[in-house]
Protein backbone atom coordinates (compact mmCIF):
# COMPACT_ATOMS: atom_id res chain seq x y z
CA UNK A 1 0.00 0.00 0.00
CA UNK A 2 2.67 2.49 -1.05
CA UNK A 3 0.05 5.04 -2.00
CA UNK A 4 -1.46 5.03 1.50
CA UNK A 5 2.01 5.54 2.97
CA UNK A 6 2.68 8.47 0.64
CA UNK A 7 -0.73 9.96 1.34
CA UNK A 8 -0.11 9.57 5.06
CA UNK A 9 3.22 11.37 4.86
CA UNK A 10 1.62 14.24 2.96
CA UNK A 11 -1.28 14.44 5.40
CA UNK A 12 1.11 14.42 8.35
CA UNK A 13 3.23 17.25 6.93
CA UNK A 14 0.22 19.43 6.11
CA UNK A 15 -1.37 18.74 9.49
CA UNK A 16 1.87 19.69 11.24
CA UNK A 17 1.91 23.04 9.45
CA UNK A 18 -1.76 23.62 10.11
CA UNK A 19 -1.34 22.81 13.80
CA UNK A 20 1.15 25.68 14.15
CA UNK A 21 -1.72 28.15 13.75
CA UNK A 22 -4.03 29.00 16.60
CA UNK A 23 -7.16 27.57 15.01
CA UNK A 24 -9.74 24.95 16.02
CA UNK A 25 -8.35 21.43 15.81
CA UNK A 26 -9.08 19.35 12.73
CA UNK A 27 -9.32 15.57 12.68
CA UNK A 28 -8.69 13.00 9.97
CA UNK A 29 -10.65 9.73 10.01
CA UNK A 30 -9.57 6.78 7.85
CA UNK A 31 -12.10 4.67 5.94
CA UNK A 32 -11.57 2.03 3.27
CA UNK A 33 -13.40 -0.91 1.76
CA UNK A 34 -11.31 -3.11 4.05
CA UNK A 35 -13.14 -1.77 7.12
CA UNK A 36 -11.52 -3.57 10.08
CA UNK A 37 -13.44 -5.61 12.63
CA UNK A 38 -13.08 -5.06 16.39
CA UNK A 39 -10.98 -8.23 16.60
CA UNK A 40 -8.54 -6.97 13.96
CA UNK A 41 -8.26 -3.57 15.60
CA UNK A 42 -7.69 -5.12 19.02
CA UNK A 43 -4.78 -7.16 17.63
CA UNK A 44 -3.22 -4.44 15.47
CA UNK A 45 -4.04 -1.13 17.13
CA UNK A 46 -0.43 -0.20 17.91
CA UNK A 47 0.77 -0.56 14.32
CA UNK A 48 -2.38 1.13 12.99
CA UNK A 49 -1.75 4.14 15.19
CA UNK A 50 1.57 4.77 13.48
CA UNK A 51 -0.39 6.41 10.67
CA UNK A 52 -1.30 10.12 10.96
CA UNK A 53 -4.99 9.67 11.67
CA UNK A 54 -7.12 10.77 14.58
CA UNK A 55 -9.43 7.80 14.28
CA UNK A 56 -10.83 5.05 12.10
CA UNK A 57 -14.13 3.55 11.03
CA UNK A 58 -14.63 -0.05 12.13
CA UNK A 59 -17.36 -2.57 11.33
CA UNK A 60 -19.19 -5.03 13.55
CA UNK A 61 -19.33 -8.25 11.52
CA UNK A 62 -22.92 -9.00 10.53
CA UNK A 63 -24.26 -5.96 12.39
CA UNK A 64 -23.73 -2.99 10.11
CA UNK A 65 -27.17 -2.32 8.58
CA UNK A 66 -28.87 0.72 10.07
CA UNK A 67 -32.31 -0.43 8.88
CA UNK A 68 -31.98 -4.18 9.36
CA UNK A 69 -35.48 -5.51 10.03
CA UNK A 70 -34.15 -8.73 11.55
CA UNK A 71 -33.89 -8.43 15.33
CA UNK A 72 -30.29 -8.87 16.42
CA UNK A 73 -29.46 -11.42 19.08
CA UNK A 74 -27.53 -9.72 21.85
CA UNK A 75 -25.83 -13.00 22.74
CA UNK A 76 -24.43 -13.26 19.21
CA UNK A 77 -23.52 -9.61 19.37
CA UNK A 78 -21.75 -10.03 22.70
CA UNK A 79 -18.46 -11.45 21.44
CA UNK A 80 -17.77 -8.36 19.41
CA UNK A 81 -18.71 -6.16 22.37
CA UNK A 82 -15.96 -7.86 24.35
CA UNK A 83 -13.51 -7.27 21.49
CA UNK A 84 -14.53 -3.61 21.29
CA UNK A 85 -14.07 -3.11 25.01
CA UNK A 86 -10.69 -4.83 24.74
CA UNK A 87 -9.24 -2.27 22.30
CA UNK A 88 -6.64 -0.11 24.01
CA UNK A 89 -6.98 3.12 22.09
CA UNK A 90 -4.07 5.52 22.28
CA UNK A 91 -3.51 8.05 19.53
CA UNK A 92 -6.83 7.28 17.82
CA UNK A 93 -9.26 9.39 19.81
CA UNK A 94 -12.18 9.72 17.36
CA UNK A 95 -13.39 6.31 16.23
CA UNK A 96 -16.69 5.42 14.57
CA UNK A 97 -18.84 2.31 14.10
CA UNK A 98 -20.06 1.83 10.52
CA UNK A 99 -23.76 1.79 9.59
CA UNK A 100 -25.01 1.25 6.04
CA UNK A 101 -28.40 2.33 4.78
CA UNK A 102 -29.54 -0.15 2.10
CA UNK A 103 -32.80 -1.77 3.21
CA UNK A 104 -36.19 -3.09 2.18
CA UNK A 105 -37.76 -1.87 5.43
CA UNK A 106 -41.21 -0.28 5.39
CA UNK A 107 -41.24 3.24 6.84
CA UNK A 108 -44.83 2.61 8.03
CA UNK A 109 -44.34 -0.85 9.53
CA UNK A 110 -44.06 -0.56 13.32
CA UNK A 111 -42.88 -4.17 13.51
CA UNK A 112 -39.95 -3.42 11.22
CA UNK A 113 -39.11 -0.39 13.30
CA UNK A 114 -39.31 -2.12 16.67
CA UNK A 115 -36.52 -4.40 15.44
CA UNK A 116 -34.54 -1.55 13.86
CA UNK A 117 -34.66 0.52 17.04
CA UNK A 118 -33.70 -2.50 19.16
CA UNK A 119 -30.68 -3.00 16.91
CA UNK A 120 -29.69 0.66 17.03
CA UNK A 121 -29.75 0.61 20.82
CA UNK A 122 -27.29 -2.30 20.66
CA UNK A 123 -25.06 -0.19 18.40
CA UNK A 124 -25.25 2.61 20.97
CA UNK A 125 -24.18 0.13 23.64
CA UNK A 126 -21.32 -1.02 21.41
CA UNK A 127 -20.13 2.57 20.97
CA UNK A 128 -20.12 3.11 24.72
CA UNK A 129 -18.28 -0.12 25.46
CA UNK A 130 -15.77 0.53 22.68
CA UNK A 131 -15.28 4.17 23.72
CA UNK A 132 -16.15 5.29 20.19
CA UNK A 133 -17.35 8.84 19.62
CA UNK A 134 -20.13 7.88 17.25
CA UNK A 135 -21.34 6.18 14.10
CA UNK A 136 -20.24 6.58 10.52
CA UNK A 137 -23.53 6.51 8.63
CA UNK A 138 -23.35 6.04 4.87
CA UNK A 139 -26.63 7.15 3.24
CA UNK A 140 -25.60 5.72 -0.13
CA UNK A 141 -27.64 2.52 -0.54
CA UNK A 142 -25.45 -0.27 -1.87
CA UNK A 143 -28.61 -2.25 -2.49
CA UNK A 144 -32.34 -1.45 -2.04
CA UNK A 145 -32.80 2.32 -1.73
CA UNK A 146 -34.89 3.46 1.28
CA UNK A 147 -34.72 7.15 0.28
CA UNK A 148 -36.47 6.95 -3.11
CA UNK A 149 -40.23 7.40 -3.07
CA UNK A 150 -40.40 5.78 -6.52
CA UNK A 151 -39.31 2.50 -4.88
CA UNK A 152 -41.41 2.80 -1.74
CA UNK A 153 -43.48 -0.23 -0.78
CA UNK A 154 -46.70 1.76 -0.21
CA UNK A 155 -46.33 4.42 -2.90
CA UNK A 156 -49.68 3.37 -4.44
CA UNK A 157 -51.52 4.12 -1.20
CA UNK A 158 -49.36 6.77 0.49
CA UNK A 159 -48.48 10.18 -0.93
CA UNK A 160 -44.98 11.59 -0.98
CA UNK A 161 -46.03 14.08 1.69
CA UNK A 162 -47.14 11.20 3.94
CA UNK A 163 -43.82 9.44 3.35
CA UNK A 164 -41.97 12.68 4.11
CA UNK A 165 -43.67 13.07 7.48
CA UNK A 166 -43.15 9.39 8.32
CA UNK A 167 -39.44 9.50 7.41
CA UNK A 168 -39.11 12.52 9.69
CA UNK A 169 -40.73 10.60 12.57
CA UNK A 170 -38.40 7.66 11.97
CA UNK A 171 -35.39 9.99 11.88
CA UNK A 172 -36.32 11.19 15.36
CA UNK A 173 -36.60 7.58 16.59
CA UNK A 174 -33.27 6.75 14.93
CA UNK A 175 -31.55 9.59 16.79
CA UNK A 176 -33.15 8.69 20.12
CA UNK A 177 -32.05 5.03 19.82
CA UNK A 178 -28.54 5.62 18.52
CA UNK A 179 -27.78 8.18 21.23
CA UNK A 180 -29.44 6.20 24.04
CA UNK A 181 -26.10 5.28 25.65
CA UNK A 182 -23.93 7.98 24.08
CA UNK A 183 -25.83 11.28 24.45
CA UNK A 184 -22.95 13.29 22.97
CA UNK A 185 -22.80 11.10 19.87
CA UNK A 186 -21.18 12.28 16.65
CA UNK A 187 -22.87 11.08 13.46
CA UNK A 188 -20.32 11.23 10.66
CA UNK A 189 -22.14 10.88 7.34
CA UNK A 190 -20.51 10.65 3.94
CA UNK A 191 -23.04 13.21 2.79
CA UNK A 192 -26.28 14.82 3.78
CA UNK A 193 -27.75 17.83 1.98
CA UNK A 194 -24.48 18.37 0.09
CA UNK A 195 -25.75 15.66 -2.27
CA UNK A 196 -28.73 17.85 -3.30
CA UNK A 197 -27.13 21.12 -4.50
CA UNK A 198 -29.45 21.43 -7.51
CA UNK A 199 -32.48 21.68 -5.20
CA UNK A 200 -31.25 24.17 -2.63
CA UNK A 201 -31.92 27.34 -4.63
CA UNK A 202 -35.45 26.43 -5.71
CA UNK A 203 -37.55 29.25 -4.20
CA UNK A 204 -40.93 27.55 -4.55
CA UNK A 205 -41.48 24.97 -1.74
CA UNK A 206 -44.10 23.17 -3.82
CA UNK A 207 -41.77 22.75 -6.78
CA UNK A 208 -38.99 21.67 -4.41
CA UNK A 209 -41.15 18.92 -2.93
CA UNK A 210 -42.24 17.81 -6.38
CA UNK A 211 -38.62 17.46 -7.43
CA UNK A 212 -37.75 15.58 -4.24
CA UNK A 213 -40.57 13.16 -4.96
CA UNK A 214 -38.66 11.99 -8.04
CA UNK A 215 -35.16 12.19 -6.55
CA UNK A 216 -33.16 9.13 -5.50
CA UNK A 217 -32.50 10.81 -2.12
CA UNK A 218 -35.90 12.48 -1.81
CA UNK A 219 -36.60 11.29 1.75
CA UNK A 220 -33.11 11.98 3.12
CA UNK A 221 -33.83 15.62 4.13
CA UNK A 222 -36.95 14.51 6.00
CA UNK A 223 -34.91 11.91 7.91
CA UNK A 224 -32.27 14.53 8.77
CA UNK A 225 -34.97 16.87 10.06
CA UNK A 226 -36.21 14.05 12.27
CA UNK A 227 -32.70 13.50 13.61
CA UNK A 228 -32.52 17.20 14.45
CA UNK A 229 -35.96 17.07 16.12
CA UNK A 230 -34.59 14.66 18.73
CA UNK A 231 -30.88 15.57 18.82
CA UNK A 232 -29.72 16.62 22.27
CA UNK A 233 -27.55 19.72 22.75
CA UNK A 234 -24.30 17.73 22.63
CA UNK A 235 -25.05 15.78 19.44
CA UNK A 236 -22.97 16.64 16.35
CA UNK A 237 -23.90 15.64 12.79
CA UNK A 238 -21.20 15.92 10.12
CA UNK A 239 -21.98 16.29 6.43
CA UNK A 240 -18.88 14.59 5.04
CA UNK A 241 -19.42 16.01 1.52
CA UNK A 242 -18.58 13.01 -0.63
CA UNK A 243 -18.73 15.21 -3.77
CA UNK A 244 -15.34 16.55 -2.59
CA UNK A 245 -13.82 13.48 -4.29
CA UNK A 246 -13.77 15.56 -7.45
CA UNK A 247 -12.73 19.02 -6.24
CA UNK A 248 -9.86 20.62 -8.12
CA UNK A 249 -9.26 24.00 -6.49
CA UNK A 250 -9.88 26.02 -3.34
CA UNK A 251 -13.09 27.58 -4.64
CA UNK A 252 -14.71 24.13 -4.77
CA UNK A 253 -14.15 23.74 -1.02
CA UNK A 254 -15.29 27.26 -0.17
CA UNK A 255 -18.43 26.90 -2.28
CA UNK A 256 -19.23 23.51 -0.70
CA UNK A 257 -18.82 24.94 2.79
CA UNK A 258 -21.29 27.70 1.93
CA UNK A 259 -23.68 25.10 0.49
CA UNK A 260 -23.66 22.97 3.64
CA UNK A 261 -23.82 25.84 6.11
CA UNK A 262 -26.16 28.26 4.30
CA UNK A 263 -27.87 27.03 1.14
CA UNK A 264 -28.87 23.75 2.79
CA UNK A 265 -31.13 25.62 5.21
CA UNK A 266 -33.74 25.64 2.43
CA UNK A 267 -34.41 21.97 3.23
CA UNK A 268 -34.38 22.40 6.99
CA UNK A 269 -37.63 23.04 8.84
CA UNK A 270 -37.70 26.58 10.32
CA UNK A 271 -37.89 25.19 13.85
CA UNK A 272 -34.65 23.23 13.26
CA UNK A 273 -32.54 25.91 11.58
CA UNK A 274 -30.92 27.21 14.75
CA UNK A 275 -30.05 23.66 15.79
CA UNK A 276 -28.76 22.84 12.30
CA UNK A 277 -26.51 25.92 12.32
CA UNK A 278 -25.10 25.03 15.74
CA UNK A 279 -24.83 21.24 15.48
CA UNK A 280 -24.31 20.28 11.83
CA UNK A 281 -20.71 20.51 10.71
CA UNK A 282 -19.18 20.67 7.25
CA UNK A 283 -16.56 18.01 6.57
CA UNK A 284 -14.75 16.91 3.44
CA UNK A 285 -13.66 13.65 1.86
CA UNK A 286 -10.20 13.01 0.41
CA UNK A 287 -10.32 10.19 -2.12
CA UNK A 288 -6.85 8.70 -2.36
CA UNK A 289 -7.71 6.43 -5.29
CA UNK A 290 -8.92 9.33 -7.39
CA UNK A 291 -6.01 11.68 -6.72
CA UNK A 292 -3.38 8.99 -7.25
CA UNK A 293 -5.10 7.51 -10.35
CA UNK A 294 -5.59 4.08 -8.77
CA UNK A 295 -8.94 3.41 -10.39
CA UNK A 296 -10.42 3.89 -13.84
CA UNK A 297 -13.62 5.95 -13.56
CA UNK A 298 -16.27 6.31 -16.22
CA UNK A 299 -14.70 9.61 -17.21
CA UNK A 300 -11.01 10.38 -16.99
CA UNK A 301 -10.03 12.51 -14.00
CA UNK A 302 -7.26 15.13 -14.10
CA UNK A 303 -4.85 12.95 -12.10
CA UNK A 304 -4.67 10.46 -14.99
CA UNK A 305 -2.75 13.07 -16.98
CA UNK A 306 -0.35 14.02 -14.17
CA UNK A 307 3.08 12.77 -13.25
CA UNK A 308 3.43 10.93 -9.91
CA UNK A 309 5.15 14.01 -8.49
CA UNK A 310 2.29 16.30 -9.52
CA UNK A 311 -0.26 13.92 -8.05
CA UNK A 312 1.49 14.19 -4.68
CA UNK A 313 1.50 17.97 -4.92
CA UNK A 314 -2.17 18.04 -5.86
CA UNK A 315 -3.06 15.78 -2.94
CA UNK A 316 -1.15 18.11 -0.63
CA UNK A 317 -3.13 21.02 -2.07
CA UNK A 318 -6.45 19.24 -1.44
CA UNK A 319 -5.49 18.25 2.10
CA UNK A 320 -4.60 21.86 2.87
CA UNK A 321 -7.88 23.29 1.59
CA UNK A 322 -9.97 20.54 3.15
CA UNK A 323 -8.33 21.29 6.50
CA UNK A 324 -8.80 25.01 6.04
CA UNK A 325 -12.50 24.88 5.22
CA UNK A 326 -13.85 21.96 7.29
CA UNK A 327 -15.37 22.59 10.71
CA UNK A 328 -13.59 19.63 12.29
CA UNK A 329 -13.54 16.33 10.39
CA UNK A 330 -12.01 15.04 7.18
CA UNK A 331 -12.48 11.51 5.87
CA UNK A 332 -9.63 9.86 3.98
CA UNK A 333 -11.22 7.31 1.66
CA UNK A 334 -9.41 4.51 -0.18
CA UNK A 335 -10.10 1.10 -1.64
Amino acid sequence: MWWLYIASVIVASVCDVYAMWDRPGKKLVEYGWDVPSPAFVMRHIREMERLPFDGIVLRLRGYDRAFDTKRWDEDGFGGQLEELSGIRWGKFTDNFVLLLSASTMDWFDDGDWRNILHNLRLISKAMRMGRCVGVCFDPEPYGPNPWAYSRAIRRDEKSFREYWEQARRRGAQFMEAISSEVPDIKVLTFFQLSILPDLLDEPDPGVRMERLEHHAYGLLPAFLNGMLDRAGPDVVIIDGDEPAYYYTDELDYLHAYHTIKQRALALIAPENRTKYTAQVQAGFALYVDQIFALRRPRRAFASYYMSPKDRKRWFEHNVYWALSTSDEYLSLIHI
